[in-house]
């Protein structure tokens, strides 16, 4: 039985309850929490996913570098021991023992997930399902669905944020990071597999800040990204022609065959984002702050948390969500952030001097939340000095506000 803090029932009061763990959305953030509450054990609860997709393919891939441990890395179907960056110069290249960028497709992790969660009792998966508000009651929580009433004692949203660049004025500093990626298939060997591209800045900075990830799986196979950081999210038109023009002008391929394609938006803000809603209401995923504000890598995030989450539900309580960061984390990617907002044009010059300066692991440490205040300090040291200053008195200021 779920159990207040108080230690009397946390089921719902007048109405039995649909099940004792209501997930509102069933991507990546709601499969994670589910498969890791099913790993530990239900104990006999039951644990209920809502969501409006009726099927699941290749949305979205996730890549990161090999420094957290996750439970999906047999799914990791391609590995890069080097990767590159550039802006109006040379490629700066980069290496280091051990360390990889691993590509995980989402199709391979969503299979995985399903069919776990499918084969256990006590949990049930509805699809093609909407939902509205989580509206919390006295003693439990209800949504209204497409296909009924759903009580439960305690849930968790993990439906994504507002596609904006959502700030307070004057404090929070906010981004957009949106992207559409083609996977193709050239008609000749064009593509170094051995090297994965992660910015490519020497391209037409229109639309904001604009560079190309291209994930190369073979000789004449990659994924082709167009990225952009800004407030705003432009037409598809914008995409395509973007696109095109890199893969003909930059690639040198003139033809190739679309097998795939990805989009997505991802909001970068370092002001906090609450978890706990209410006492009963969680919000996980991009909307829980799982998303790493400067960079946009949530995919291992997202695994810390619901580990953490699912260990704290086994104590039959309400209870305090893990932090997906500490406030020091939160702290440099407002620096960071700051300073792009307000340097906007030397953003290109200062993310591939990051890469040309600081060393790989320590870097790839930093992008992934995984490294400790002296190391941090060295990563912003690689940055202009004086503005990095100012930027770091300014946040502090507004922190404290």
């Amino acid at each position: 039985m779920l159990l207040r803090r108080d230690g009397r029932s946390a089921r719902p009061s007048g109405a039995l309850s649909d099940a004792d763990v209501l997930i509102v959305g069933a991507g990546c953030a709601g499969l994670s929490l589910a498969w890791h509450l099913v790993e530990r054990g239900l104990g006999g609860r039951r644990l209920l996913l809502v969501d409006p997709r009726t099927e699941y393919g290749r949305d979205r891939t996730w890549c990161f570098w090999n420094v957290v441990e996750h439970p999906f890395e047999d799914l990791v179907t391609k590995r890069w021991s080097r990767w590159r960056v550039r802006h109006d110069g040379p490629w700066v290249e980069r290496s280091a023992d051990g360390l990889r960028y691993e590509h995980l497709p989402s199709d391979a992790f969503y299979d995985r997930a399903l069919a776990r969660l499918r084969a256990e009792p006590g949990v049930e998966l509805r699809l093609g399902t909407s939902a509205g508000e989580i509206v919390e009651h006295a003693d439990g929580v209800r949504v209204e669905t497409s296909g009924g009433t759903l009580r439960a004692p305690i849930a968790f949203d993990s439906r994504p944020p507002p596609r904006r660049a959502a700030s307070r004025p004057g404090r929070d500093v906010a981004f957009l990071q949106h992207f559409e990626g083609w996977q193709i298939e050239a008609d000749r060997d064009a593509f170094d597999p051995t090297v994965a591209t992660l910015m490519d800045f020497a391209v037409p900075q229109e639309h904001g800040v604009h560079f190309f990830y291209v994930l190369p799986y073979g000789p004449r196979r990659a994924l082709v990204e167009a990225t952009w950081f800004g407030t705003e999210v432009p037409g598809d038109d914008v995409y395509e022609t973007a696109l095109v023009r890199y893969i003909r002008e930059s690639l040198g391929v003139a033809e190739w065959r679309i097998t795939d394609r990805e989009a997505g938006v991802i909001p970068m803000s370092a002001e906090p984002m609450p978890i706990r809603l209410s006492e009963r209401v969680y919000r996980i995923g991009l909307g829980g702050g799982m998303a790493k504000p400067s960079t946009g890598y949530a995919f291992q995030a997202i695994q810390t948390f619901s580990e953490g989450m699912a260990a704290r539900l086994d104590h039959d309580t309400l209870p305090e969500p893990p932090t997906p960061r500490t406030p020091f984390q939160l702290f440099q990617d407002r620096v960071f952030l700051s300073y792009l907002s307000r340097h906007t044009s030397r953003m290109p010059a200062t993310l591939v001097g990051l890469f040309e300066q600081v060393e790989p692991k320590l870097l790839a440490r930093f992008l992934s939340d995984r490294s400790s205040p002296t190391n941090a300090l060295e990563v912003m040291a690689a940055m202009p000095i004086r503005a990095m200053t100012a930027e770091t008195l300014r946040s502090y200021r507004l922190w404290l506000r």
